[in-house]
């Protein structure tokens, strides 16, 4: 039986922050023996096999003056809440110029980050133009929104929107209610397959788009294994040592795009080490260090009250042997699909100790690879991280290789394209 062909679609370049995911997709469809294509927004750095929209992108003067056109399409919001365009009738990129890049026939296109380049009006069109599956492997909320891409605590996503908070607006028709209908539509008759984690699906299932759809599918991260994995004793030892932490040392990393982001509850954490500082006697307290990566830490650093290494924004190259040095990574998100990072920290068979949210549900809660607290209690937060201090060298050494065996389990390459086929059979 012939593999399908796909083209994989993301706006971001797919080299920087969270836009690797994207890459990690393709090369587990590359890694697997799929014919597929990639297209972006702008070319990227290294993969000239790429396509993209833009040949380049565009200089300082030329950015104005495209800001300028699509002011009309922008609006400003409230703190927390995030809208990439305004109506879904004016995608960011003109969609004859992306129709104009897909050359071929594809069986999937298979859609993960699209903030300034497509709407949904875009998916309609490419739709017509290859009546192929979509696969929707969007991260975070907006397949089910009236726009924003958090919900938040905000309900209205499961009345179909308007009078949207986010925009401080009392109008019910306003343009989220207007893109919720839109949407509906295209749900209809495009028929996406709509793909989410655990956390995700139970969001979907009570959003007034999602609820009663009959394509969503549960599915589960990719991970590079190879690229994120245990380091033997040895190079570790020689690692810490360079970052001058001792081999007693417990070290608790700690990573953020931003260290201020309300959903990455940063403000929950400073709350929990306060608590673990207090509970610790002299002796334990000066064993534990902080490794901290991430910008803006300048709010935060006089509530710090362990010694810590503040790293800055650090490369994913990087990232591998941040993991493998700590001891636990401590992932203190309360509004996030994933975080990535939670995965990645498995896959180095480093324990995570993270709120019941995201993807730590389906690879925490419930299994040997840390700790999953209730959601924004900082005290079983803390429960979590002495949990793990506690541990014997014997059973530190059983948790490590359980998450490393659930990583593989669940996150490797050939787990993706498995999942992928049954999906793509099930609707064929």
């Amino acid at each position: 039986m012939s593999l399908p062909k796909i083209l994989l679609i993301s706006s971001v370049d797919p080299t920087v922050g969270p836009g690797e995911v994207a890459l990690n997709f393709y090369n587990g469809f590359v890694n697997n023996g799929f014919q597929i294509d990639f297209l972006t927004k702008y070319p990227v750095i290294g993969h000239s096999e790429f396509i993209s929209v833009y040949e380049k992108k565009p200089g300082k003067f030329k950015k104005k003056i495209k800001d300028l056109i699509n002011k009309t399409n922008r609006i400003s919001v409230k703190d927390g809440y995030y809208f990439f365009y305004k109506r879904e009738d004016t995608p960011p990129v003109p969609i004859k110029k992306i129709l104009k890049k897909i050359r071929k026939k594809y069986d999937v296109v298979y859609v993960v980050f699209w903030q300034e380049m497509l709407s949904f009006k875009t998916i309609e069109e490419i739709y017509k133009k290859l009546n192929c599956q979509i696969h929707f492997r969007c991260v975070d909320y907006s397949v089910m929104s009236g726009g924003c891409h958090f919900t938040g605590d905000c309900p209205k996503y499961m009345s179909g929107c308007g009078e949207c908070p986010a925009i401080f607006s009392d109008e019910r028709n306003d343009f989220t209610k207007y893109n919720v209908e839109f949407r509906k539509r295209i749900y209809n008759v495009v028929q996406p397959i709509v793909y989410g984690n655990n956390y995700m699906q139970n969001y979907y299932n009570k959003s007034f788009l999602l609820k009663d759809y009959p394509r969503k599918e549960s599915v589960f991260p990719l991970v590079d294994n190879d690229k994120f994995y245990p380091f033997d004793k040895g190079l570790i030892g020689r690692i810490r040592a360079r970052y001058e932490f001792s081999e007693d040392d417990f070290i608790i990393f700690i990573g953020s795009q931003s260290l201020t982001d309300e959903r990455k509850g940063i403000r929950y954490l400073l709350k929990s080490l306060k608590l673990l500082y207090d509970k610790l006697d002299a002796p334990k307290r000066s064993k534990v260090k902080l490794l901290i990566a991430g910008k803006d830490i300048e709010p935060i650093k006089d509530s710090l009250c362990f010694g810590y290494t503040y790293l800055g924004y650090v490369k994913p190259s990087q990232l591998t042997e941040i993991y493998n040095i700590s001891n636990i990574y401590v992932c203190p998100s309360v509004d996030d699909a994933g975080p990535t990072m939670v995965n990645q920290s498995l896959s180095c068979g480093t324990p995570v100790i993270a709120f019941e949210m995201g993807t730590a549900i389906d690879m925490v809660k419930n299994k040997n690879t840390g700790y999953c607290a209730k959601l924004r209690d900082y005290n079983d937060l803390t429960t979590g991280i002495i949990k793990i201090m506690n541990l014997s060298n014997e059973e530190f050494e059983l948790v490590s290789k359980e998450c490393r065996k659930v990583a593989l389990e669940y996150t490797s390459d050939k787990a993706f394209a498995q999942r992928f086929l049954e999906v793509y059979n099930k609707y064929k």
